[in-house]
Order: C-alpha cells, then structure tokens, then sequence
C-alpha cells in the first residue's frame, strides 16, 4: 500500500470511529497531525475503530487502487512528518492500575475458524471497507447490514450461513435516507435508525424500523426533532429490550439575547427514549448537556439502567465522562471528569451497564492503554498492555462485565508485505486483570487484520470480520481479496 493510501486508510478509520456528530472535518485531522495530536494510523492506529459490537456503524467501501479524495490528498512531506509522529501518553482516571499478565492458550475449542460462507453478506464488500454492520445477540442468532445500507441479513448458525430478512420498507416523500446504525436486543427485535440526507427538507429527525419476528415483517414511524435544540443531529443508539429504546441527540443551544452572531453555538445534548418500541418518544428531563452532546458508546439493560460514556473537550484538556440513568433515559448523573490526551481513535465496549473497557490508540513508544470501569464511570482504572502485544489495536467488544476481546496487529509502514500483519485476540475473563492468547487460524493470503468483533452476553465466544494481507498491497494482477470471516462461536461449527 503506497505512502499515501496509508494516509487515506488512517483517516477513514479515524473518521469511523468517532460519534456522527463529533466527526472533524478532514482540515481538522490534518490540523491534529501537524500539531502532533493524532495518534498516528502510520504508526500502530487501528481500524474499525469506535464502533462497538452492539452498536457498528456502516461506511462506504473504498478501493485503494483508486484515486484519493482531494480533501484528504496529502503532500509528501505530510507523509514523511506523519510517519515520525510520536504523541504523548493517555491518562484517565484517578487510578492507575498494574499492568495485567498475558498467557497463550492451547489451539482448542477457543479457537478462531475461518467461517467459509459463499452466502455471506460481507463476500460483496470491496477491499478497502474498514467497518462493518454486525451484532451476534446469541451464540447462535447474528444479524447484520452486509455490504448495504439497503438490506438486512440474519443467521442462526453463528454466521455459518446468512438469509436476507425482509426488505426494509422505504419512506414514501422521496427524501433519501441513510442507515445510522441497528440494535437488536432479543433474537426476534431489531430496530434500526435512518438519518435524512437532506436536514433542511421538513423532515423529522430519523426514521425508526422495527421487527419484532426476525426481520419477517418490518414497520416504520418517526422519531421527532427534539424541542429547544438548532440543527439537532442524531449521535448514538441502542434497545435494552423489545420495547425500550435510547438515543443520543446533540444540537446548538438557541442563542442568548445580546450574543456576537460570530460566537460559535455552544453544542448541547440530550436523549430520546422509547417504551412502546418506537410509536412515541419522550425527551429526556435531566442530562449534563455538554457530555450529552459527545456521546462515544451508549448501552442500556433490561432493568432501565443505561451507560453513555462520552469523550469531550478541547487542547490541551481533554476527558471522558460516565453519565448513567436508572429510568430508561429519562434522567441523567455524570460522574467525574477524568483526563486524557486527545486521540484520534478510541475503541470502547461496555458488557454492561456498569462496565466499561476503552482502548486508545497510541504512538509506537506508548501504544495504547487499557482504561476501564466497573462503577458506570465514577471511577477509572487505567493500565497499560501486557507485555509482548502487538502494537495496532484494531477492534474491541465486551461481552458482559467480565469477557472482553481485544484484536491487534503489528503495523509497519516500511513492510513490502503489506503495512499489517502477525494478529493476534487477545481475551480476558476477568475484567482486565489477565489476558489469554486465543489462536487464529491460518489463511493464503495470510490474515492481515481484524477490523470488527461482536461478542454476545454468554462469554462463549466472538464472531470477527477482517482482512487479508493482500488487502494492504498495492495488486499487481487480478482483485485484491474481499473481507473474511472468523469465529469461535460454538454454533458456528
């Protein structure tokens, strides 16, 4: 892969990993680089990034034979000062944790197998696509987007073969719309959120599709603009059970009398929630709005708990935050501020509604730390990788409040075998305290990557989507190799 699709690839992973409404221009990334506030993807970024498994987001395929964007076409001298990027160390939190022991495991049942579907809706995805829309809700039952914003997929194998549900109903008022992301809380209910292309056409905020028998029959409704927010945009969203749904909503604050109309709006957030499974919603009554607005990752459980963490602020002070709710959404504590330096990408997974594992990538002398909670954000615990671990996290999910993965892979720019190669998962069963080496299995072209994970509440296992090693090198005959999949699912045999 040349120089400068190196440069795309880190800014279309850098772009999906951050919450919609929180996404920088590509000026702004550029700025971050040259102020050496980026994490550098030439250096160990990985891919996939943000998304967790519950909550994938879909991005828009790109061939890396073609042409750069010209917002994101960088000079060579950008390249060369990328490459040298050095940044400083992550600090979160009040407590910094020892670092956690690592050991291999013996290639058994833990072991990941390629999953060789030839009815995968991932087999039409071109090279180059870094995120995928993917949840597994049990060990057996997954669904997912595929290649398509257009479709929707089930499997009740544990992805060994996938069957098209339904096709999704399209709203009638020609606007066009684009999937923002799904959320499948049982085996049967699946809804999914449509964002309007065009905000200024009187629309409302998004579109809701529910199913609540596996994608049989689908219905749509609306979800309203929210009162007393400009330019409302849509952030995160997630169902903790078949009739209780949450979503994050960020807008500008309505202008105070006597404000320079040069002021920027100040940015502000809220939640909409759901108790009849998308017929009304309710806005919520009490939220810290200024971390409402950054929601990262969202989650709810049956009993009406939900945890949104959020990463906010501005150089040189940067910091996450834990809001939690016991009533659907409806009201909101934040818990205390905790420091970081700014980073380009932060893979976070929450098991629960109380634990939380966030991963910021890092530079090549301090790749990345293990941050995590198990008190809904009051508190943060930070520690840094066992040793021995490659040097690319590339994609993070956590099951419940003990069972997380973590995907890595040694980058390195100057490799003429390709930028990524040797990945490993690594699984902990203990909420971070010890790691076990889970064995992958073995590929011609080699498996370079993987960019998405979802793990379902058992623990059991995960289902991961990737690349090969071809995927990163320029081709010199024939198509590059399309995404492949792995699992360890114990359905999936």
């Amino acid at each position: 892969m040349s120089p400068s699709d190196q440069i795309q690839d880190l800014f279309d992973r850098a772009l999906a990993s951050l919450p919609e409404q929180a996404v920088p221009s590509s000026q702004i990334l550029h700025e971050r680089l040259s102020r050496r506030r980026v994490r550098s993807r030439l250096s160990t970024l990985g891919g996939g990034a943000l998304t967790t498994a519950r909550f994938p987001r879909t991005r828009q395929p790109r061939l890396y034979g073609g042409r750069l964007r010209p917002s994101l076409a960088l000079t060579a001298l950008t390249v060369a000062a990328v490459v040298a990027l050095v940044t400083g160390l992550l600090i979160a939190g009040s407590k910094s944790a020892p670092a956690p022991s690592s050991s291999a495991t013996s290639s058994g049942a833990l072991s990941f197998r390629l999953v060789d579907v030839t009815t995968s809706p991932f087999r039409s995805v071109s090279p180059g696509a870094t995120a995928f829309g993917l949840q597994c809700v049990t060990d057996l039952v997954c669904y997912s987007t595929g290649a398509s914003q257009e479709d929707f997929y089930q499997s009740t194998n544990g992805g060994l073969n996938w069957e098209q549900t339904a096709p999704l109903p399209n709203a009638a008022d020609g606007q066009a719309w684009t999937l923002l992301s799904f959320s499948c809380p049982t085996v049967d209910m699946c809804a999914i959120v449509y964002l309007p292309n065009d905000t200024n056409n009187n629309v409302p905020l998004a579109q809701f599709i529910l199913t609540t028998d596996g994608g049989a029959h689908w219905t749509m409704s609306e979800i309203p603009v929210p009162t007393g927010y400009q330019n409302p945009s849509v952030g995160r969203f997630v169902c903790g059970d078949a009739s209780h749904c949450v979503l994050s909503v960020s807008g500008d604050a309505p202008t105070a009398s006597g404000t320079s109309s040069s002021s920027p709006p100040q940015r502000i957030g809220m939640f909409l929630s759901t108790a009849d499974a998308g017929q009304t919603w309710t806005q919520s009554t009490s939220a810290p709005s200024g971390p409402a607005a950054a929601v990262w990752t969202l989650n709810c459980d049956t009993d009406g708990s939900c945890l949104a963490v959020s990463a906010l602020g501005s150089s040189p002070n940067f910091y996450i935050v834990g809001m939690r709710s016991d009533d659907w959404g409806l009201t909101w504590l934040a818990g205390a501020p905790s420091d970081y330096f700014d980073s380009a990408l932060l893979f976070a997974s929450c098991g629960d509604t109380t634990h939380c594992m966030l991963v910021p990538a890092g530079s090549p002398t301090t790749p990345y730390e293990i941050i995590t909670t198990s008190n809904a954000g009051a508190t943060w615990q930070v520690s840094s990788p066992p040793a021995g671990w490659e040097n690319m996290p590339t994609a993070l999910s956590c099951a419940n409040a003990d069972d997380c993965w973590v995907a890595m892979s040694t980058y390195d720019s100057s490799s003429a075998a390709g930028a990524y190669s040797e990945p490993t998962i690594e699984a902990t069963h203990d909420g971070g305290a010890t790691w076990s080496t889970v064995a992958l299995p073995t590929a011609q072209p080699p498996i370079a990557d993987v960019l998405t994970l979802t793990c379902p509440p058992t623990g059991d296992g995960c289902m991961g989507i990737g690349n090969l090693s071809d995927h990163f090198v320029a081709p010199t005959s024939g198509a590059q190799s399309g995404p492949l999949v792995i699992s360890n699912l114990p359905g999936a045999n």
